[in-house]
């Protein structure tokens, strides 16, 4: 039906659902934000944050753009994981890398003047495909609701946290929790950790509290959204000088284990907390430099 669907009129696209926001408004259309890039910390309405113009607008079968795929991205914790500006523009940097290694084979994945709606599609593509492969991941992990009567969670612009240890973003399958605040008083949490129970409500002690800010911090695009009550809680005069960035190492096996023979090598790609793309890689000249990564930091 949603494909069939005519074209919606709006072209204000939010990668962060309005209706997820409101659960954090004091009026139902404000929401306190601190902006960590500016510093500043004031109530914004929920209709003009997290949101892009265009932002998937796509180009159908018939070679006509159309903004209907916005229709299909439900509030599931698969597709909000993938949906943001942050997983865009990580893509972005990745996509920096590859063409400085190919540029003769390899094709932007970035809009130009003659395919403006590049990116989106392929942004819309690649978010279908991580959404079927993280449901054979997460429908393993068991599901644990913490609650906390007291409303401390907090929650950002890139909602769905794969909390960094040691600064790196571990994989879906390793990570400890995969974290998703849904309102100030619950969160969502896919843990590793089984306890034979395939749900589990948790009071949220302290620690879990913890978890979810140092989470919503680190994890954040740029905006941390609060409730009123939790205004002195934002960090405000905490320096973000770092967030989600690019990595990339070398490895002599394959993703699934195989050896590569000298003097090949596997590049690993996976994300870091950082202020800047972190690329070490191997000195057998197989890999070219990539500057233009930084462009977007």
């Amino acid at each position: 039906m949603q494909q069939r669907a005519e074209d919606p009129p709006s072209r204000r696209h939010h990668y962060v659902p309005q209706s997820y926001l409101r659960q954090w408004s004091f009026d139902g259309k404000r929401v306190w934000t601190l902006d960590t890039v500016t510093g500043i910390s004031k109530p914004l309405g929920t209709s003009n944050v997290c949101v892009k113009e265009n932002f998937y607008r796509v180009v159908g079968p018939d070679g006509s753009p159309h903004n209907r795929v916005e229709l299909l991205f439900g509030v599931s914790i698969a597709v909000q994981r993938m949906r943001t500006l942050q997983q865009r523009r990580l893509h972005l940097q990745y996509d920096e890398w590859l063409l400085a290694q190919n540029p003769e084979q390899h094709q932007s994945i970035d809009n130009d003047a003659a395919n403006p709606n590049r990116l989106a599609g392929i942004h819309t593509e690649l978010l279908f495909k991580a959404m079927w492969e993280a449901a054979d991941v997460l429908t393993t992990r068991q599901i644990e609701i913490w609650h906390d009567p007291q409303g401390r969670f907090m929650t950002c612009d890139a909602p769905v946290l794969v909390p960094f240890r040691h600064n790196v973003r571990p994989s879906l399958i390793s990570s400890p929790y995969i974290v998703w605040p849904v309102s100030p008083y619950r969160v969502v949490a896919l843990a590793n950790d089984l306890s034979g129970r395939k749900a589990l409500l948790r009071k949220a002690t302290g620690s879990l509290v913890g978890t979810v800010q140092k989470g919503v911090e680190q994890g954040r695009e740029r905006m941390i959204f609060a409730t009123e009550e939790q205004c002195n809680r934002l960090p405000k005069d905490k320096p973000f000088r770092r967030r989600a960035q690019t990595r990339l190492r070398c490895s002599q096996r394959t993703p699934s284990g195989e050896i590569i023979p000298s003097p090949g090598c596997c590049v690993e790609w996976s994300q870091v907390f950082a202020s800047a793309p972190d690329v070490s890689l191997c000195n057998r000249g197989l890999h070219a430099p990539a500057p233009k990564m930084w462009s977007h930091v």
